[in-house]
């Protein structure tokens, strides 16, 4: 059973909402910040809006925003069988950035703003080279959309 098997539609169509992406971006590094300062309230409200972020945004009107194409390519990807940490660029991605972000929790952890920071400034570009290669597999991939020139 793919992941995208438990997903409807609906939910797709309202994660591609720029809002949706562009807001969600920054919830790892406030998470490890919340997590660094002891900030529980911080860390419940981030949990809590990562949570609702998929659903809070309505259906956007165009989805050719950057953020919106790679929900699109990472919806493509994972329904061409696709797996989120098989070996292939893509999953190469996600790992390194489950280490980084790990190494970031641990930083939090120790309250060791360097190793916090670190951990989550390499996540975090982790994440962006990701949402890349997921604009790119869309763009090339996504039936009756032609390649970009």
């Amino acid at each position: 059973m793919a992941l995208t098997d438990g997903l409807g539609e609906e939910f797709w169509a309202r994660h591609t909402n720029p809002w949706s992406g562009y807001t969600r971006l920054p919830m790892g590094p406030v998470l490890l910040l919340g997590l660094f300062r002891r900030d529980w309230r911080m860390v419940g409200l981030t949990l809590l809006y990562v949570a609702v972020n998929p659903i809070l945004f309505p259906e956007p009107e165009t989805t050719d925003a950057w953020i919106s194409r790679s929900v699109l390519g990472e919806q493509r990807w994972l329904a061409d069988g696709h797996g989120v940490f098989e070996p292939s660029v893509p999953g190469a991605l996600n790992v390194a950035n489950a280490l980084a972000y790990g190494y970031g929790l641990y930083g939090a952890y120790r309250r060791d703003p360097r190793v916090t920071a670190l951990g989550g400034g390499v996540a975090l570009a982790c994440k962006l080279a990701y949402l890349h290669v997921l604009v790119r597999y869309y763009d090339e991939h996504a039936p009756g959309r032609a390649p970009p020139a």
